[in-house]
């Protein structure tokens, strides 16, 4: 398009041309300084997002002649290369991106620079004409769509480029809702190629739509299922939104509504949302599965109803923010629904959740992206798009599981009462059969030895048998309860209680209780009890007793007899044994369970097994024995080993049985002091750890501050020289003192460098991009660099580039920390010259590069530390140094996965260094490089 002055182009008066000028002479020097100005070719599209420099205005409110200030130009920083990028998420705030292009001689004149971003506001775009003065283009959705000057549903503008120059562009972009600007420079046919495949995924989503809409619209009027209805009104509101979002509805269906163009995607995502909940309560039938559930659905649907309103009345931003906030909410709470019906086993509800999982997942990753902690891509920004489509298709597919479970289930059912009725026939035809086996089992249980009765659910007898009579010594006279035959009245309505409770839980009773017969005489018996039917607690229940009381005499005897020294030793809370000759006689339990055997394993049995090995077993008789004769006692701590094979320490404590006679037998005690002697370990780790930090810590303070003295005072002293000299200097002089300036922050910005360097290296965050590179080349140039960085040692460098053949991809970056690093250590080492070679070689599978020198050594004692962070060989001198490229060489090569090898010599018959580097030849698999790695 030609470009036209008025009324968009801008007339700075003449200071401000000046002014223009300067820093059009001046950009060149600092985008090289900050990466450079982009170049532009011949392919056919370029990502421009990520090289922008970018200011904030939050006021909104400045022109480009006040852009064009130094300070506000100063402001203009880069944008992240990491995450959001140009996505800034929900601000009130204009951005103005500026980027400057420079255009390869043959490179194309006019371009097309395009914001895939529909729904942005207010944009406008700034690029100089021939004379240099800027031409403004407009666009956004708050313009009609006839305005804009290339028909697109993205907003499209032309550029044009000088070749073999450099144009300069502003964009300022402005939006009420999310503000990302995806920006792209396209040639012409390649936008349309590029355009195909996007028109072509977007009409198969709506194609979907519609069809999803008119399939469900006529199962409504087959069936007449309200859900089919609900579901229809949930499709068509996501439709508006996605022909809102993605620009398609601004283009064919109301271009030149540009109040509704703003509006419809959150009115389009409410009314979508509203009907989402409302579908989910009508198919989860939530009212009567989940009615908590239910109420808060309810609330989420009005929410939705006010968030429609707010739409269409309030700013976009408070519809914005409630859109965001409630699809959160809304998905979150439909798939906890979503989750519960599926643990009741409600027909669809597995589809169900699936697609409300699959919608939760574009939400969630459309909110991250508004909110710009996601870069805006293809996916990010039509998440909810994708998701969408997902989530319409299964939630089909749940409508239809639905109804096929329900014919299911209503055929299972008439199964069953076919199944009941033949069930019921073979009753009827066994009935006799069954009459005459009970008689059989009354026969048998009326004159069996131990007492059996049936009892009615208030607790009478029903029937008894005659040992059961005789057991409380009724004789001929009938049985009507148990209640006269406990001790107490207490007694049989807490035993009632319990086999009420037993008896409810169909759990079978059981109890030894001491009870009255008929004349008096206590006895103990074995009563245990279940229901005859635990379907029907009606029938009552059966019970039988044994006579116990013999039983229970012998056993108090026993207990008297035992419980007192078993009571003080299993009740202690430290391991006791008895060992008579180094043999376990006796053990309580908490010793047993300290050493993981039981009790019974342990007695009779050699103390070896609680020792790691016999030979400690041996140490520890022969200490202990020496003890007990001298004092009679011997406290010791002692690793064991318990039956798992498990080690643990313990403190043992040994006492004679008879005084200064060990071999009569000894009480030993043992404490298990296992975490403690743990936490001792863990202190000692923690103070070693402590102590290495704060090793590291003065190093790198005593780096600091002598590598930055210099630099900072030669700064101090030339500026001083600037402040009191600078008008009397001549230009050559002022001109050295101005590169001495430049020279010391160089310096610091390098140390810095390798600091930041050494910080990602630790954090894993070094890239490993191999890509074709000439080698020879690479090495012939940081030669040169090394040579340039020490104008002043008399070093000869020499290369020796024997690689030949493929040598596969490599990346330069990581090559030249490496080698950069190691040729410059070469020269910086050898004060008194000498030759440094730089030797290129393969070794199979190998490439090998060898930097050697004749310079001062490395003493042998150092070299283990010698790729430590801050770590400087003591031989150094005043040779200056950070004590980091070393290890930035070291964490290049292991990210490599190379191997780095060092020999040197230090004394009077010769000294000097040789430093091995090996990597793997990185080749192609099947044509495509290797992709980048992160350390």
């Amino acid at each position: 398009m030609p470009n036209h002055r008025s009324p968009y182009a801008i007339q700075p008066h003449r200071f401000l041309r000046w002014l223009w000028l300067l820093l059009a002479a001046l950009a060149p020097v600092a985008l090289h300084a900050q990466g450079g100005a982009m170049s532009i070719g011949q392919q056919g599209g370029y990502t421009l997002s990520r090289a922008f420099m970018v200011l904030e205005d939050s006021s909104g409110e400045l022109t480009l002649n006040e852009v064009l200030q130094p300070a506000q130009q100063a402001r203009f920083t880069h944008v992240p290369q990491s995450g959001a990028a140009t996505n800034f998420g929900l601000t009130r705030s204009a951005f103005w991106l500026r980027i400057a292009l420079q255009a390869e001689a043959d490179a194309p004149a006019q371009w097309l620079l395009e914001v895939a971003y529909p729904a942005l506001d207010q944009l406008d775009l700034y690029t100089p004409d021939s004379r240099g003065e800027f031409v403004r283009q407009s666009g956004g959705d708050l313009q009609p769509f006839a305005n804009r000057v290339v028909p697109h549903r993205n907003h499209v503008l032309p550029v044009a480029l000088q070749p073999g120059g450099e144009t300069l562009v502003y964009l300022r972009v402005q939006s009420q809702g999310t503000l990302s600007a995806p920006v792209r420079l396209w040639q012409a046919p390649a936008l349309w190629q590029h355009d195909q495949l996007e028109y072509s995924l977007l009409s198969l989503y709506f194609g979907l739509l519609v069809g999803l809409l008119l399939y469900n619209l006529l199962l409504y009027f087959s069936v007449r299922d309200r859900a089919y209805l609900i579901y229809v009104g949930f499709v068509g509101g996501m439709a508006i939104s996605q022909a809102a979002l993605t620009g398609l509805g601004g283009q064919f269906l109301w271009p030149g509504q540009t109040w509704w163009n703003s509006v419809s995607p959150p009115v389009g995502m409410a009314g979508a949302a509203a009907f989402g909940i409302l579908f989910a309560r009508n198919f989860l039938n939530s009212a009567v599965r989940m009615p908590r559930m239910n109420r808060v659905m309810l609330a989420l649907a009005g929410g939705w109803l006010l968030a429609l309103l707010a739409a269409l009345l309030l700013p976009y931003t408070v519809s914005s923010w409630m859109v965001t906030v409630l699809a959160v909410v809304s998905v979150t709470v439909v798939v906890l629904a979503g989750v519960l019906s599926v643990r009741q086993k409600h027909p669809g509800a597995r589809y169900f959740l699936t697609a409300w999982a699959v919608l939760l997942l574009g939400v969630a990753t459309l909110v991250l992206h508004n909110t710009g902690v996601l870069p805006s891509n293809l996916l990010t920004s039509n998440s909810l798009l994708i998701g969408s489509a997902l989530e319409m298709v299964l939630l089909s597919f749940a409508l239809a599981d639905r109804i096929n479970i329900e014919r299911t289930e209503k055929e299972r059912a008439q199964a069953s009462r076919l199944a009941d009725q033949a069930m019921l026939e073979a009753l009827s035809q066994s009935q006799e059969r069954y009459r005459a086996v009970l008689q059989e089992r009354e026969i048998i249980l009326a004159n069996s030895i131990v007492g059996i009765a049936f009892l009615t659910p208030e607790g009478r007898f029903r029937w008894a048998n005659q040992a059961m009579l005789e057991i409380f010594g009724a004789g001929d006279q009938p049985l009507s309860s148990m209640e006269p035959f406990y001790l107490s009245r207490e007694q049989y309505l807490r035993v009632g209680g319990e086999v009420a409770d037993c008896i409810r839980e169909g759990q079978t009773y059981q109890t030894e209780i001491q009870v009255r017969q008929h004349d008096g005489t206590l006895i103990w018996i074995s009563l245990s009890g279940k229901a005859v039917s635990p379907r029907d607690l009606s029938q009552g229940t059966v019970w039988v007793m044994t006579d116990i009381t013999r039983r229970k005499e012998l056993e108090a005897e026993l207990v008297r007899t035992s419980s007192e020294r078993e009571a003080i030793l299993n009740s202690a809370l430290v391991g006791i044994v008895l060992s008579v000759s180094r043999s376990l006689e006796w053990v309580n339990a908490k010793f047993a369970e300290m050493m993981g055997y039981p009790r019974e394993e342990l007695m009779g049995q050699s103390a070896l097994r609680l020792h790691t090995d016999a030979a400690a077993w041996e140490n520890f008789g022969q200490r202990a024995r020496e003890a007990l004769r001298s004092t009679g006692s011997y406290t010791c701590e002692q690793q064991f080993k318990r039956r798992n094979g498990e080690l643990f320490w313990v403190e043992a404590g040994g006492n004679c049985l008879r005084p200064l006679e060990p071999e009569a037998g000894v009480i030993w005690t043992f404490l298990d002091i296992t975490e403690r002697k743990k936490s001792e370990q863990d202190t000692r780790e923690a103070l070693e750890r402590q102590r290495e930090l704060n090793e590291l810590r003065s190093r790198f303070v005593a780096m600091t501050s002598h590598e930055f003295r210099t630099p900072l005072a030669t700064i101090l002293s030339s500026g001083e020289i600037l402040k009191h000299y600078g008008d009397r200097l001549p230009g050559p002089e002022k001109a050295e003192v101005l590169d001495t300036i430049a020279a010391s922050v160089q310096r610091m910005m390098r140390m810095l460098d390798r600091v930041l360097l050494i910080g990602k290296a630790e954090a894993q965050m070094l890239e490993f991009d191999p890509q074709p590179l000439d080698l020879e080349k690479l090495c012939q140039q940081m030669l040169q660099e090394a040579r340039t960085m020490q104008p002043d040692s008399p070093c000869e460098l020499q290369l020796e580039f024997l690689a030949l053949g493929e040598l596969g991809l490599h990346d330069e970056k990581l090559l030249r920390h490496m080698m950069g690093n190691l040729l410059s250590n070469a020269v910086k080492y050898s004060p008194l010259g000498g030759v440094v070679r730089f030797r290129v070689s393969v070794d199979g599978p190998q490439l090998v590069f060898e930097v050697s020198d004749h310079g001062i050594g490395i003493p042998a004692e150092e070299i283990a530390h010698l790729f430590e962070s801050f770590h400087r060989a003591s031989n150094v001198g005043a040779i200056q140094g950070t004590g980091l490229g070393l290890a930035i060489v070291k964490n290049a090569v292991d990210l490599y996965r190379g191997t780095i090898e060092v020999s040197s010599l230090v004394g009077p018959g010769g000294s000097g260094t040789c430093f091995t580097v090996r990597l793997p030849l990185v080749g192609l698999v099947q044509g495509t490089p290797v992709q980048p790695v992160l350390l």
